[in-house]
Order: structure tokens, then C-alpha cells, then sequence
């Protein structure tokens, strides 16, 4: 099993758990031999929380006798099926659990669920699994009813069930969901009291068409400042650029040292469009150090690009990221306290404190080039630090798509010729002879096939490429239509308008039923990045069949806008496209 790129699942490894890849047929019939059911964790690298709270359950000595005891176990990055990892959402949300995970699913013989939760405390853990096991001894029959009534509300949780053909898309329904969504994050202090904060920015972004339509100046406003407090809080470094994924609370004084490609490729899209709208030279800035930071930190040798780095050690150990007046000192002699303002470091304490560094609106102004060089040189002479060296297709394409976005909003043209070196690579290295998509490329070896979120990401990538390009008939859109064509025939079901998770053709490896990516609960939803891809394309192909497969797809989910906030960010950005295309068409 642990001949394997993930970084995780080699964590897991060497704890004393008999742990399996995938619930092979032969598995469950020697669970069935012995008497035992199915224990399914799945979690990720990038979230230092996850992976301490994973590393404290597995490594307690009675969760590991209980497991290799009663239970056939299988461990699973997020990353390499995130279709297990989309069911194991929908099961927590079905608990009232909206954490991030981990995923600790018990699981019945015949693959059903019995119980799905991400509390990792062992007695808590002990508890439940101990429950289980005195349950499959004598009233096996009650486990199957549980695994029964779960499987029934798990298979239309965030699934369309059938098409919908109310016309439901008007300008009214975006107006409330984008007021219902503000009233709900800012008036109620919702965004203030999350914990820990995370700001999803690629729910931001359309918050920023939407006040572009609307000219909302009380949605402006608030938005305006929120993207001054992000880009000037400790979520921001600025010493290596790019943002952190999380902090503490949304004061973002303490942030959580983990950085992905996929937000960091947000965050530049994002502020590039704040740029444009707002005029301020701050975004700008902003996104081009977010850039820069992608460009050196997450650049692996051959060319493609890393998904995630983090700290290996507790936050408490972070001094990678943190500085001293004293060491300022040593580094500076001339000039450490101008650096250290520039900085945002509290003078007054003692030399010796570590202290989070800070951009402010004047840190460029002061600090120069060299200078943050030698404070770069500083924190590579620390330890604890990892970087995944999986190059995902989903998350590279992403970052093309906002690097041919911004040449334009910012209009800068190497961020477009950088965007073309990056997608031949991938279009090189992440497909086959084919043309299929890999999930994934490490080491210069691929394998997994690629999800409905790799084609989906891909295709955006393709079309704004396209639209960047500013030629009529660009090998960008003759790509993006086969890719699309491709998804058309291998993952849409006509019964329901909406494209499924994997291929159709491809059964879920332990759950015994397929999801469709809908909610965007923590990223834009594969289906809204397929219904925004084939309006883009019908804007420029003029095949108005690509437009009616996007029309079905928003008036299915149309109907739960009004109550979703940034739940359905994604399907709003969506909808008030669709929106805008119709009006000029009439």
C-alpha cells in the first residue's frame, strides 16, 4: 500500500495498523470470514490540523488493537479519490459536522455506511468503534438498519434527483442570494466568530462580479475592506508572498503555515479582478507576489507545479516563519528597526520574542529587494517543513486559468506566456497517449485517472487561454471543445442534466453509489466549473447546445440559491453569467 506518492498515507504508515488501499472484492469476503466490517479513514496533508489529529488517534495503542482486531481498515488521501472524500463530506453534513475532516467512516460487508464522524479524540473514538464491535456480536441486525436509513438520506444528499424546468433564472433570485449571503456573513458576524477562519476566495470572486452588476456599494464596501484586512493581516507573508489557507479566527493574527496552489491561484485571480475594479495598486501588488511566491515555492525541477507546502512541526514550533528583534539586529545592523516596522514588529519587546511578521501598506516602500532575499536566506536554514510533490492536474489548471485572467486585468503579458509554458506541460505530462487526464503526475509518473474536477479545470484553463490569446480560432479552443465533447460522452447523465463525479463507467471503490460534485462547500463545484465552461464555450462557438446542457444545470440548482450563501458561491457566479449572456441575446 505504501508504494505510494501521498505524503499522508506514508504518515499513516509504521503506526501498527493493518491498513489496505481499496476494499477489494477479496477483503470483504475475508471480513465476512472473520466476522469483521470495514473501517475507512480518509484525510489529507495540507491542513496541519487534520494530519496532528489523525497522527494523536493512530498513534494510541488501543485504537490500534481495535482496529486490527474487528475491523479490515482502509486509508485514503483526499487527493488521490476525492470521490470518497465528496461522499465522506456529504455523510458528516448529514451528522451536522461542516469541519473539514478527517473522514472516520464504519462501514458494513456490503459497503454501506454505518456511521461517519471527524472527531479523532481517542475516547471518543474508542467509544463508537467499541459500540460497534459489541453491536456486530449480538444485534447485527440494528447495524444494518443504521447502514440502511443512512444509505437512503446519503444517496440524494447534494444530488439532483431529476431536471428541473421552472424558469427560475432571473436577476431577482441572484439579488437575494448574494444580500442573504451578506446578511448572513457580515451582519451576523458569522465571518468573525468562524473558527479556524478560512477565507475561500474563489467565493470572493464572486462577490466581485456580483457588486460589478449590481453596483451594491454597502456589498462593496464591506468586500473592499475584507480584501485590505486579508492582504495586510499575518495571512499574508510578506516575506515569501502567497497566503496561508487558514488562521486562527478571522483576525488572522495567528495564522496556520500551510500554503496550497489551488488558493494561492485564487487569491491571484481575485485580486486581480479587485484591481480592475477598485484601482487600488495594493491588489495588484498583492497578486503579483502571490505569483512570485507560486513561481519559487511550489515550482517543482521539471517544470510543473507542486500542490502544497507545510510545517511538519506544531504551530508553537513555527519559527520558520517568525523573527526576533535580535536576529533583525544581527541581519541589519544599519538599518533593523526601519526593517523591523516594515515589518509590523512590536519594538518594545523583548529582542529575543519571536514575533509573526506583517505587511503594511508601506513594507515595499521600505524594505528592498536584497533585504527580503537575506530574510528568505534566513528561514531556509530551518527545519520542519514539507512540501507535496504531487502535481495535480485540477490545481495547475487552475493556476493557468488565473494566470491568462490576470495578463489581462492587469495587463501584464507575461503572465499570459507564462500560462502557455505551463499548460504544455501539463497537456505533456498529466494525459496519456490518448488524451485522458491523470489525477496526478509525481516523480514523472502518472497514474489514478483524472475526476470531473481535472476535465472541468482543465477546459477553463483551455478557454481563457482562448479569450486571452485574442486570436478567433486558437488551438485553445479547438482543445477546449474536444475536452468538453470528452465529458459529454463519458461523464454526463442526461436523466438529470449534471455530469458525475468520476466516469460514469467507473463504480465507487467502498461506498456502493457515485456522487455528484454540486456544493461549494470548500472550492468551486466541479458541475458549476461544466456549467461556466459550456456558456464560455457557446460565447465562443455559437453551438447553442452547450448553452442549454448550462441553462438545465442552473435551473436545477437555481431553486436552493436563495437560502445557500457561499454554500452554492460557485452556481451564483454561474447564474448571474447565464444572466447576462441571456440579456444581451434578447
Amino acid at each position: 500500500m505504501f508504494n505510494t506518492c501521498s505524503p499522508y498515507l506514508k504518515m499513516l504508515f509504521g503506526k501498527g495498523i493493518n491498513w489496505h488501499p481499496y476494499l477489494s472484492e477479496e477483503l470483504i469476503d475475508l471480513a465476512v470470514k472473520e466476522g469483521k466490517l470495514i473501517f475507512q479513514h480518509i484525510g489529507y496533508m495540507s491542513n496541519m490540523h487534520v494530519r496532528e489529529m489523525a497522527e494523536k488517534l493512530f498513534s494510541d495503542q488501543r485504537v490500534v488493537k481495535i482496529l486490527n482486531d474487528n475491523f479490515m481498515c482502509i486509508a485514503e488521501d483526499k487527493e488521490s479519490n476525492p470521490e470518497s472524500y465528496l461522499i465522506g463530506l456529504d455523510l458528516l453534513f448529514l451528522n451536522q459536522d461542516f469541519s473539514y475532516g478527517p473522514m472516520n467512516l464504519f462501514v458494513m460487508t456490503d459497503r454501506k455506511p454505518i456511521i461517519c464522524f471527524s472527531d479523532c479524540d481517542p475516547e471518543y473514538f474508542l467509544d463508537v468503534a467499541g459500540s460497534i464491535v459489541e453491536a456486530n456480536k449480538g444485534k447485527k441486525h440494528l447495524l444494518a438498519q443504521l447502514s440502511e436509513e443512512l444509505s437512503k438520506r446519503a444517496i440524494n444528499t447534494g444530488v439532483i434527483t431529476n431536471k428541473i424546468t421552472s424558469d427560475n433564472i432571473t436577476p431577482e433570485v441572484m439579488e437575494v442570494n448574494a444580500r442573504q449571503w451578506y446578511h448572513a456573513m457580515f451582519e451576523n458576524d458569522f465571518i468573525y466568530q468562524t473558527t479556524p477562519f478560512t477565507p475561500n476566495p474563489s467565493s470572493l470572486i464572486t462577490l466581485i462580479d456580483y457588486i460589478q452588476y449590481y453596483k451594491d456599494q454597502e456589498v462593496s464596501d464591506k468586500i473592499e475592506s475584507l480584501l485590505d484586512h486579508l492582504q495586510f493581516s499575518a495571512l499574508f507573508d510578506p516575506i515569501d508572498g502567497g497566503f496561508f489557507k487558514q488562521a486562527n479566527d478571522y483576525s488572522c493574527e495567528v495564522p496556520f503555515y500551510e500554503k496550497t496552489l489551488e488558493e494561492n491561484a485564487h487569491f491571484i485571480h481575485l485580486y486581480s479582478l479587485a484591481y480592475k475594479l477598485f484601482k487600488k495598486e495594493s491588489y495588484r501588488k498583492t497578486a503579483l507576489l502571490t505569483y512570485s511566491f507560486i513561481n519559487e515555492k511550489l515550482c517543482s525541477k521539471n517544470g510543473g507545479f507542486i500542490g502544497s507546502t507545510t510545517l511538519t512541526t506544531s504551530p508553537e514550533d513555527s519559527n520558520y516563519y517568525e523573527y526576533s528583534l535580535n536576529e533583525l539586529m544581527l541581519m541589519f545592523p544599519a538599518r533593523y528597526m526601519d526593517i523591523a516596522l516594515a515589518l509590523g514588529m512590536d519594538i518594545t519587546l523583548n529582542k529575543f520574542v519571536k514575533q509573526i511578521p506583517v505587511r503594511n501598506s508601506r513594507t515595499y516602500n521600505i524594505i528592498q529587494d536584497d533585504e527580503i532575499s537575506i530574510l528568505k536566506e534566513r528561514r531556509s536554514e530551518h527545519r520542519g517543513y514539507y512540501s507535496d510533490k504531487r502535481e495535480v492536474t485540477s490545481y495547475i489548471s487552475q493556476l493557468v486559468e488565473s494566470l491568462a485572467a490576470s495578463s489581462v486585468l492587469l495587463d501584464e503579458p507575461f503572465l499570459y506566456k507564462d500560462a502557455v509554458v505551463i499548460m504544455e506541460y501539463l497537456l505533456l505530462h498529466n494525459r496519456n497517449e490518448n488524451g485522458r487526464l491523470y489525477r496526478y503526475n509525481c516523480c514523472q509518473k502518472s497514474s489514478i485517472p483524472g475526476y470531473l474536477s481535472d476535465y472541468s479545470d482543465l477546459i477553463a484553463a483551455l478557454i481563457e487561454l482562448h479569450k486571452a490569446s485574442g486570436e478567433a480560432n486558437s488551438d485553445y479552443k479547438v482543445y477546449a471543445g474536444k475536452y468538453i465533447d470528452f465529458v459529454l460522452k463519458h461523464f454526463y447523465k442526461p436523466e438529470n442534466g449534471m455530469f458525475s463525479k468520476s466516469e460514469c463507467s467507473i463504480q465507487p471503490d467502498t461506498i456502493p453509489f457515485k456522487r455528484e460534485s454540486n456544493i461549494d462547500f470548500l472550492k468551486p463545484s466541479a458541475n458549476s466549473i461544466m456549467a461556466g465552461n459550456l456558456i464560455s464555450f457557446y460565447e465562443i462557438s455559437s453551438n447553442k447546445e452547450y448553452l442549454d446542457i448550462a441553462a438545465q444545470q442552473i435551473m436545477n440548482i437555481a431553486p436552493n440559491l436563495n437560502s445557500s450563501g457561499p454554500m452554492l458561491a460557485s452556481w451564483a457566479q454561474k447564474t448571474l453569467k447565464y444572466i447576462r449572456l441571456t440579456k444581451q441575446m434578447v
